[in-house]
């Protein structure tokens, strides 16, 4: 890998100008982002004012743009409200315009949550597992525990409900694991834990250790 190359040092005001030029001709910023960015060119203040002021005259430099046009490009992304409002708290937008643009962009982002599940799973999410995975995916994308559990039903409204009332597909699963009796409380917690991770209910993977250790009992 290269090194990063050394920041290249700006000798008057036009250095500074031109860099403020460079970075918003690749990107809009918001204003304490490029404020960071050219107070790594000088120490010069009053450079660093003189531009920020000429971009903010020139509508070059515009926080409420700036932030509805993020909110956008993050929404189409699938992002969630906690994700976002991370990002530009980072970005260094207050929280007051940021609570503003948010309030006048209303946004459904159960649905859009439910929309990266469907595009991600083409199968009910029932399985504990499944569920695991799903929470953490749209937790990654930021939306908050209420909406993906709902996004999570919504999905699965998709689906013809699975059935797990087949004991011996559930036996099946239990002698992939088990080779012996499941007798000690340790072991049927464990074949408990095994078999509702696999979407089964509590009674029925209590009917299911059950008929194992008759089969079991009956190739002894």
């Amino acid at each position: 890998m290269f090194a990063n190359k050394p920041i290249k040092i700006a000798k008057d005001i036009e250095g500074v100008r031109r860099s403020a030029f460079w970075h918003l001709s690749r990107r809009d910023h918001s204003q304490a982002e490029l404020l960071k960015k050219l107070q790594r060119k000088t120490d010069n203040q009053d450079w660093i004012d003189a531009v920020i002021n000429e971009c903010l005259d020139y509508n070059y430099l515009d926080d409420q743009r700036f932030t509805e046009s993020f909110l956008r490009s993050s929404r189409n992304k699938g992002y969630g409200e906690t994700r976002i409002k991370k990002d530009l708290k980072q970005k260094g937008i207050s929280e007051f315009l940021m609570k503003q643009i948010l309030d006048e962009n209303e946004f459904n982002y159960i649905d859009a949550a439910q929309q990266l599940l469907n595009n991600k799973y083409n199968e009910a999410i029932v399985t504990q597992h499944l569920k695991q995975k799903a929470m953490g995916f749209l937790q990654a994308k930021g939306h908050n525990f209420g909406d993906i559990a709902l996004a999570i039903e919504l999905h699965n409204e998709n689906f013809p409900p699975p059935s797990f009332n087949d004991l011996e597909e559930a036996c099946l699963l239990l002698s992939k694991k088990f080779k012996v009796s499941i007798k000690d409380q340790k072991q049927k917690s464990k074949a408990l834990r095994h078999l509702t991770s696999h979407g089964y209910d509590y009674a029925k993977s209590n009917q299911a250790i059950k008929l194992f250790n008759q089969n079991i009992a009956l190739d002894e």
